[in-house]
């Protein structure tokens, strides 16, 4: 699937991410309980991404729209687990986002947040899609009233657009 990244060098390596984020080596079994959990298939890319290391910040962690000039700065993707404060089923997981922070549950699944601190946060986006196919990435912003924006149209895609900051102006 991702035949253009080298996933040696794709996570950065942070202490402090390792620590509140990036989970156990994830098996299937794991995945077959989060799917049963989120009531959604997850997408073959995402999965794959997630066996490289289980959540963590990308070494390319910016996404930016050409044509809209948007940019996203991700902080971490989150891992499948319940055992790290920041992943799907943490502490700061999706049901933390959904019933503190108010974000809504008819998107999809949080994967991911921004640099903004908790006011963006990145779903895999099943609205168009059913809970069986494919979802788009879309970012939901705090402060805007929840506005979503589709970033991609698929995890690959959206993996394959990120950049390094410096190379993005």
């Amino acid at each position: 699937m991702f035949d253009n990244i080298d996933f040696k060098s794709f996570w950065k390596e942070s202490e402090y991410i390792n620590k509140v984020c990036t989970g156990e080596n994830l098996t299937d079994e794991m995945v077959q309980e989060a799917e049963k959990r989120l009531g959604v298939k997850l997408p073959k890319s995402y999965i794959e991404l997630m066996k490289t290391q289980n959540g963590g910040k990308p070494n390319k962690n910016v996404w930016f729209d050409e044509k809209n000039r948007y940019r996203v700065d991700l902080e971490e993707f989150y891992s499948i687990s319940e055992k790290k404060e920041d992943s799907i089923f943490g502490k700061f997981g999706n049901e933390f986002w959904y019933d503190e922070w108010e974000y809504p549950r008819n998107v999809g699944v949080i994967i991911a947040d921004t640099i903004s601190g908790g006011h963006e946060m990145i779903y895999l986006d099943y609205r168009d899609c059913g809970k069986d196919g494919e979802p788009k990435v879309s970012i939901c912003i705090q402060e805007d009233d929840f506005e979503i924006i589709v970033l991609a149209d698929s995890l690959e895609e959206f993996i394959l657009g990120l950049r390094a900051s410096e190379e993005v102006e």
